[in-house]
């Protein structure tokens, strides 16, 4: 029974060297294309090669494509992942530290000092920077 493990083996070292000598050879194949003129590579009997308007029309789609990618549908899927403003789920969570009851309204603790660490509730939240008269 294989293993599923990302360590490692022998295979997979064969085919990461297999891989890195195949991308080195085929770069070194687009640069010799790109870079040295038809009359050289016709001379040394290379006739059928794309046009080298493809030597940029691809990088700079590629590089268009990756922009796309980066700055409109990673961050589509992103919001795709965030809960509604309705959702519990952005109130709290099951690391939410409770407060104790007495320590829920601000005002009532100055007299006690510092309350124990603990996250607000919505709804004092909402009450202390919202409210405007001070009937609370």
């Amino acid at each position: 029974m294989p293993e599923n493990t990302p360590a490692p083996t022998p295979s997979r070292a064969n085919y990461g060297f297999a891989l890195y000598l195949g991308s080195y050879t085929a770069f070194g194949i687009f640069l010799i294309w790109a870079f040295v003129p038809d009359s050289v590579l016709h001379a040394m009997g290379l006739t059928y090669w794309p046009q080298k308007y493809w030597a940029i029309a691809i990088p700079i789609h590629l590089l268009v494509t990756f922009s796309l990618f980066i700055f409109c549908f990673y961050p589509a899927l992103n919001l795709t992942l965030v809960p509604p403003m309705d959702d519990i789920r952005i109130l709290t969570d099951k690391y939410a530290i409770h407060p104790h009851p007495h320590n829920f309204r601000m005002n009532q603790n100055r007299d006690c000092g510092i309350p124990p660490v603990s996250d607000l509730p919505m709804s004092e939240v909402c009450r202390q920077l919202y409210m405007t008269n001070n009937n609370h």
